[in-house]
């Protein structure tokens, strides 16, 4: 039952994550100096520029420093950026491509690149929008858990319930004529006139209510054991008599019995 439970919270947990398709974004230069965006964390991304000529290099030890993009160029071929990463492309998520005017690159040199000198910026997810899809996520994931959680305890309370009313019913069904097993035990005769107030407040008190019949199935499910136990002891038999005669004087006095 654990297993199986625990399997069902994992499948749920994986489905809700795993919906996010990394689409190719096309932004202005501003969004490199935005501080909420990529200036935030740069060595958190992989930044490629591009010049007009078709070559491509990577950068290293990139910042965004007194309002430029500042990186060390190294050439190097770069695969064609897709419009939504496939299965197997993942690695590439955290690429950010940098197109830029006919600025004079030098490798290995620390290259400065103010925004009018960016066209344009492609990345398969801004910061934001990667941190609005992990906060959706693990609400989704939440929400799903939450609700199987909540499917899972009400259907064993449910059960309960229902095992509860039908041991009740059945208690109704077979054993209501039977005699109350510690009061006739107490008082020597199912037919002693404490014994039948007590088979009254069973018929119209306990039966009337849920909580009654649940009482009455336990009470006749374990009342015998205790019988034979007080019998072949002779333990607590006269205790027993003096709470019942207490008791029962409390319901012909409240009853008018």
């Amino acid at each position: 039952m654990k297993k199986t439970l625990f399997l069902v919270l994992l499948v749920v947990f994986m489905t809700a994550c795993s919906t996010y398709n990394y689409n190719s974004t096309y932004n202005s230069s501003e969004i490199l100096f935005n501080p909420d965006e990529f200036a935030q964390n740069p060595e958190l991304w992989d930044f490629y520029v591009h010049d007009r000529k078709g070559k491509s290099y990577k950068g290293r030890s990139s910042s965004m420093n007194d309002g430029a993009f500042s990186t060390v160029l190294v050439e190097r071929y770069v695969e064609p950026i897709p419009v939504v990463l496939e299965s197997g492309q993942e690695y590439r998520k955290n690429e950010v491509h940098v197109f830029v005017q006919d600025t004079v690159i030098e490798e290995r040199v620390r290259s400065h690149f103010k925004p009018s000198d960016i066209i344009e910026v492609v990345s398969f997810g801004t910061p934001s929008s990667v941190k609005e899809h992990k906060k959706s996520n693990t609400n989704t994931a939440t929400r799903s858990v939450l609700g199987t959680v909540g499917i899972i305890v009400g259907g064993v309370l449910g059960g309960i319930l229902l095992i509860s009313l039908i041991v009740a019913a059945i208690v109704e069904s077979f054993l209501g004529s039977l005699g109350c097993y510690i009061a006739t035990m107490a008082y020597g005769s199912y037919d002693a006139p404490e014994v039948r107030v007590l088979r009254r407040f069973r018929d119209e008190k306990l039966k009337r209510t849920f909580i009654g019949r649940v009482f009455i199935s336990n009470y006749y499910a374990f009342s015998p054991l205790l019988v034979r136990f007080v019998k072949r002891t002779g333990f607590a038999e006269g205790f027993i008599r003096v709470k019942l005669d207490a008791f029962v004087d409390r319901l012909k006095t409240k009853n008018n019995w």
